[in-house]
């Protein structure tokens, strides 16, 4: 190799002393051998991620919207969807049929929960690549380095906080910023640092597991230092009273990065958070506030 590399650096080089050519030739055999392997696992992450997300897909199930007719405002009555599937997959025929105003998507929750008893709900936000099952254990870490099945892989699961109860005010999901030009996991929530984003994406939707879909409206896009819990937490689950409450909401507002009043005093939020190390180094988050729409 060392004479191999000395013939070339004399060839490539022949001005140069052979032992400064040789060196030479060494540094570029070597940067192009780890630019190749950095390329080959890029390609396999990569293909990875596109395989994760077409089994997500695969295991979801049908989504329910409402008819474009609906959407757009014409015609004079609602439209009526398809009749909803009881636990064992019959058509119930004695139910009403439901109007199509609340939006609706069904998943195919055995499959999940067949695959990982550790599921929670769906989390789908309009125009991203987020559109896969949250789980959930009582370790914190467990999800941030094994995948929905279960397997070692650096992307992790969204996963909610272990503290998170269902009936909580505020619940928060976490997920892994990829960084660079990744779409995986919560990636696509760094474009919420832009304001013209933020202001035109302000919808998504959680889906419990076995349960409804519930429609909220995002508040809030805010940098936040994860050593900073001590003036406000995104964490608090619940309020003790409305004071609580307002003085809460109020410190959203004024930490926020970007702020737009929801059309409705929220009941309940969802807390989506990721790293973020643009301003404040390995303790950055970036965290995206929403709050339950009526309905």
């Amino acid at each position: 190799m060392k004479n191999l590399a000395g013939k070339l650096g004399k060839l490539v080089f022949p001005d140069v002393e052979e032992k400064k050519g040789r060196r030479i030739v060494i540094q570029i055999i070597t940067g192009l051998f780890i630019a190749l392997i950095s390329m080959a696992g890029m390609l396999l992450y990569r293909y990875q991620e596109a395989e994760q997300q077409q089994k997500f897909q695969q295991i979801k199930g049908t989504e329910i919207t409402q008819p474009e007719e609906l959407l757009e405002g014409k015609g004079t009555e609602p439209a009526k969807e398809k009749m909803p599937e009881t636990e064992n997959g019959n058509v119930t025929d004695n139910m009403e049929e439901i109007d199509t105003n609340t939006v609706v998507f069904t998943y195919d929750w055995d499959s999940l929960v067949e695959a990982n008893g550790d599921v929670k709900g769906w989390l789908y936000l309009p125009d991203t690549s987020i559109d896969f099952p949250v789980a959930g254990t009582l370790d914190n870490d467990y999800y941030l380095t094994h995948d929905f099945w279960k397997l070692k892989k650096s992307t992790g699961c969204p996963f909610m906080d272990k503290d998170t109860g269902q009936w909580d005010f505020n619940r928060t999901i976490y997920a892994h910023n990829m960084s660079g030009s990744s779409s995986s996991m919560f990636s696509p929530l760094l474009k919420y640092k832009d304001e013209d984003y933020f202001l035109a994406h302000r919808q998504l939707y959680y889906t419990e597991c076995y349960g409804d879909t519930a429609e909220y409206q995002v508040m809030a896009a805010v940098k936040y230092n994860a050593k900073d819990t001590g003036s406000w937490d995104f964490r608090t689950r619940n309020h003790a009273d409305m004071e609580s409450y307002s003085f809460w909401m109020e410190q959203l507002q004024e930490h926020a990065l970007y702020y737009a009043e929801p059309d409705h005093a929220p009941t309940e939020i969802l807390t989506l958070s990721t790293c973020d190390r643009s301003e404040f180094g390995k303790d950055g988050r970036l965290v995206i506030v929403a709050g339950k729409c009526q309905q």
